[in-house]
């Protein structure tokens, strides 16, 4: 009997010995996956960390970022409803129902057969899918429905977009009401220099590009080009002609003419209101291309815009002087 109690004694510290060691490995194996992790992280926040290109517009009501991709779409929409003379709350409907449905992205999928920005579906009549993922026949394909709806101009938003779009989810289109009515407050000129863009990665410039794309959306308004040299080439500041040349938007005119030009030629494009507008409309159309230059600016390699008195320039990325009516705005490319 005392020999079986000294067996079972044995037997019970051996298996405390080894309960032991498996407690100690585990700890030494937590221990080292918490540095492991901690190492890890340390590098992801140091990615994450590094600042994003962005837009954003302000409100008493909050702040509204956007991705320069969702900026440029929110403008192109902004910029076709000014062309058709539409007023501002269509534009407020066009980007609460884009970013619902696509979140202001143009993609080539969705919910069976729909695709781009507002997911149009091709079985429903819209369109081909080739027009549907073409940005401007999209957006005009919206506009052309909402027009339709009764007293869309008055009624809530969420309400004019599920009458064009009859989606399975209408509510849904709400969330979207006040970032929408920022966004197209801003893009049509209703508030001065509404729209800040923070851009730290680089393009080449791509004047020829731009003047191309702004014509087409805002045709009213001419535009001039000049070359000179950057301030790292020319510290007089000279304008003489030897260092200047333009070229304006006449049918004669040769865009890509700063095609070969060193990188030490500074190009800006000077742009021309109509002749005849007050002062409020001065502004406000002002603002119109001001912020349509801005959400582009990383595309086409701007690197400071002036308009209205104000000046936003890559390297600060925010509006800063005093705001006054002036009939002609400059974009800047180094």
């Amino acid at each position: 009997m005392a020999r079986n109690e000294a067996n079972t004694g044995h037997t019970q510290t051996a298996r405390n010995t080894v309960l032991a060691a498996i407690a100690i490995i585990c700890v030494l194996a937590l221990a080292f996956m918490a540095v492991f992790v901690w190492s890890r992280s340390g590098s992801t926040r140091q990615t994450a960390s590094k600042p994003a290109d962005y837009c954003m517009t302000t409100t008493s009501s909050g702040s509204y970022p956007l991705s320069l991709t969702q900026t440029r779409n929110a403008s192109h929409i902004t910029a076709i409803a000014i062309g058709r003379g539409l007023p501002d709350h269509a534009a407020t409907v066009a980007i609460a129902t884009a970013m619902q449905e696509s979140k202001l992205v143009n993609l080539d999928y969705g919910d069976r057969d729909s695709v781009g920005l507002f997911q149009q579906r091709p079985s429903q009549g819209w369109g081909t899918i080739e027009q549907l993922m073409d940005e401007t026949y999209a957006t005009n394909a919206f506009y052309d429905g909402l027009v339709k709806v009764a007293n869309w101009q008055t009624i809530p938003v969420e309400d004019a977009a599920q009458a064009v779009q009859r989606s399975g989810y209408p509510d849904l289109y709400a969330q979207w009401d006040g970032m929408a009515r920022a966004w197209a407050s801003a893009m049509t000129g209703e508030v001065a220099a509404g729209i800040t863009c923070s851009i730290h990665s680089r393009s080449t410039a791509d004047p020829d590009g731009l003047v191309s794309a702004f014509r087409t959306l805002f045709p009213s308004i001419t535009i001039v080009r000049s070359l000179g040299l950057d301030d790292d080439s020319d510290s007089s500041g000279s304008s003489d002609s030897s260092n200047h040349a333009s070229t304006s938007n006449s049918a004669n005119s040769d865009d890509s003419s700063t095609a070969d030009q060193p990188s030490t030629v500074e190009t800006t494009l000077t742009f021309t209101l109509p002749a005849g507008l007050s002062t409020t409309e001065t502004k406000r159309r002002g603002w119109q291309a001001a912020t349509w230059l801005i959400a582009h600016a990383q595309q086409y390699g701007i690197d400071a815009i002036h308009a209205n008195g104000m000046e936003w320039t890559r390297k600060t990325g925010s509006w800063s002087g005093t705001e006054a009516a002036e009939q002609t705005l400059t974009a800047t490319f180094q």
